[in-house]
């Protein structure tokens, strides 16, 4: 196991000095992309996408590439190649691939052009000491050198696009990029792209005037205004309409919106960090999302790693949920019943499921038969539910969560980012499930 667990005692300077001299590197393997006429790129931890798209690292005039053909990343096992849903695939060795990692001299093939990958040496990159970073925690490598990079790029105004499964805490880390940036004191703004309504998206993220349309009674900011000296997230990009992305891209470039049915533009000065569940570069190949505004996004790209490749990770996600809910002397037995009943489980909702399963097992008293109950009906999933078993697993889940979500409501006077802070859930979710059990009007 990477990295220390926590012991229950605080540490001394002799221990934290060992610890440091113990913390592991981050090894990648990087290379070089080599065309015959002498273009050449380095691979390293950021994608590398190679293209028809002026855009691209490594830009080919092959009439028979696509726009975005495929995209290179060094990694610790070696260099990977991805095909980015291209009209006529990637080749090595005379083997089409998809998704596949490559640590030797190669050929890559794409239509009618060759590149040659020379491999390089394998470094180390450097992780950060601490196994914190605002609302993240991890001691694992990826979660340090996630940790190292989020500090560097915070001071900056780079926009950042965050990769990542359902789960892996995307808006936590534009919280910790926020948090970490000289825009700390100003607005941290969150824009589900998701759950707008297409025909509201445009007046939700800038503003409209009185009158623009049809239930419009007064002027109102957008979020872009309302992050104005701070940062604003928009998560689910891939979720925007095609008729917004250039007013999005505008918004980016000049840093100045315009509200519906406005004459005129109004200056921002925001930070945009965004995230999606959707393969944005799929999208791009398919016309439907615009690669400009995609690369004008992603200056930054992080990947954030799912719960199953960092399980080191667990006692310190637990023990901070803990500390959050008020619930800090749980921690240990909490852990061991986590330890006990998801031995082995890959956690498919990744954090937010952990977080779940952390809430119920520290809200109910130690040893509580229900608990292990309740977990093992959310992770159950039969092919076929039997009627009983469905209405038992329903009734036991609203019940949980009205006693939870009325608890939480009560000690954090209602305070809906509290509400969030301390479940680990968005916003967005502590609404819908106040709103569920009639918690709000």
């Amino acid at each position: 196991m990477l990295g220390y667990r926590y012991t229950g005692r605080l540490m001394s300077d002799a221990d934290a000095q060992r610890t440091r001299l113990r913390i592991p590197k981050f090894v990648v393997q990087s290379g070089t992309l080599e065309l015959v006429n002498g273009k050449s790129v380095t691979v390293g931890v950021q994608p590398v996408f190679v293209g028809r798209n002026p855009d691209c690292g490594l830009v080919l005039t092959d009439p028979e590439a696509s726009a975005l053909h495929c995209e290179l990343q060094a990694t610790d096992l070696g260099v990977r190649i991805r095909d980015l849903g291209s009209r006529n695939g990637v080749y090595v060795g005379g083997v089409r691939i998809t998704d596949a990692v490559v640590t030797t001299r190669c050929v890559i093939e794409i239509a009618e052009t060759k590149i040659a990958f020379l491999p390089a040496a394998r470094e180390s990159l450097p992780v950060a000491e601490q196994e914190s970073l605002g609302p993240l925690v991890g001691c694992s490598t990826s979660m340090r050198r996630l940790f190292r990079v989020v500090s560097e790029v915070a001071p900056t105004d780079l926009s950042v696009l965050i990769h990542g499964e359902t789960g892996t805490g995307k808006e936590l880390v534009a919280q910790a990029i926020h948090e970490a940036s000289p825009r700390v004191q100003g607005p941290f703004v969150v824009v589900d792209c998701a759950a707008i309504p297409p025909t509201l998206a445009e007046s939700m993220l800038f503003g409209h005037e009185k009158g623009a349309f049809t239930g419009a009674g007064e002027a109102r900011n957008g979020a872009f205004q309302d992050a104005h000296g701070g940062t604003i997230f928009i998560d689910e990009l891939g979720e925007l309409p095609a008729d917004l992305q250039p007013k999005l891209l505008r918004a980016l470039a000049e840093k100045k919106v315009k509200r519906v049915g406005g004459s005129g533009y109004k200056a921002v000065d925001v930070r945009v960090v965004a995230a999606g569940r959707r393969d944005l570069t799929a999208m791009m190949n398919r016309d439907q999302f615009r690669s400009d505004l995609y690369f004008r996004i992603a200056q930054v790209n992080l990947t954030l790693p799912p719960l199953r490749d960092r399980r080191e990770d667990v006692p310190l996600i637990v023990r901070r949920v803990c500390e959050r809910s008020g619930r800090l002397d749980r921690a240990d037995d909490v852990l061991q019943f986590v330890q006990r009943t998801f031995g082995g489980y890959d956690w498919p909702g990744n954090v937010r499921e952990l977080v779940n399963a952390v809430s119920v097992a520290s809200s109910l008293p130690p040893g509580s038969s229900v608990t292990e109950a309740l977990l093992r009906l959310e992770r159950a999933s039969p092919t076929v539910e039997t009627s009983e078993f469905s209405e038992s697993k329903r009734v036991a889940l609203d019940a949980f969560e009205r006693r939870f979500f009325t608890e939480l409501q009560q000690t954090t006077g209602a305070n809906i980012t509290e509400m969030a802070r301390r479940s680990g859930l968005s916003r967005q979710y502590v609404r819908s499930y106040l709103r569920k059990h009639g918690l709000v009007d």
